[in-house]
């Protein structure tokens, strides 16, 4: 097939996975006003967020309260398939086991897929909690920014390029060494 050609492409989706990982995946912002920033890696291993509460005009009386969190599940998944394909694509006997590396991409996929629905879930819970508490109107926004979907997509060509390759592999016709029977 012409996509033959393209040998490499499996290969650097996975690096370009892993290495997005350590770009920018989320930005909150509450009433208009940038809240944080979490990288990818952070979503992995978990990540504390310094938060400054002013008290009064005065900026010297700053409060500050850092809060710690866990990693999240679906993100730590989705790092260890960019691994497993990258060691998948290293070793040479599993290289061409399109099928098995296909499982890998989609498996990286569909787990940030549900980190997004998992974070934007608890973002929505949170804003909910807040706005019964306290009577606030607090618009908080969630975006997922360019290294997410950079990660999101390397998994998505890399899934289709496997499935593809794996499709055509089984249409080939298997050869058989011949063998020889030397008696007369």
């Amino acid at each position: 097939m012409a996509y033959k050609q393209f040998t490499f492409l499996s290969p650097v989706t996975f690096i370009i996975a892993l290495a997005g990982f350590f770009l920018t995946f989320t930005e909150i912002n509450c009433n208009g006003q940038q809240l944080d920033t979490i990288k990818g890696i952070e979503l992995v291993t978990g990540y504390e967020q310094e938060l400054d509460f002013n008290l009064g005009e005065d900026n010297s009386a700053e409060e500050k309260k850092v809060e710690k969190y866990d990693p999240n599940i679906f993100a730590l998944n989705a790092f260890i398939a960019a691994i497993i394909g990258l060691v998948l694509m290293a070793v040479k006997k599993l290289r061409t086991n399109y099928k098995l590396v296909a499982v890998i991409a989609l498996i990286g996929f569909v787990c940030l897929i549900a980190m997004m629905v998992d974070l934007k879930t608890k973002i929505a819970d949170a804003q909910n909690k807040q706005d019964s508490t306290l009577n606030i109107d607090l618009n908080i926004d969630f975006k997922m920014k360019f290294g997410f979907w950079l990660v999101t997509a390397s998994f998505f060509i890399a899934a289709v390029w496997n499935i593809l390759m794996a499709r055509d592999k089984s249409k080939q016709p298997e050869i058989i060494p011949e063998t020889f029977d030397d008696t007369p």
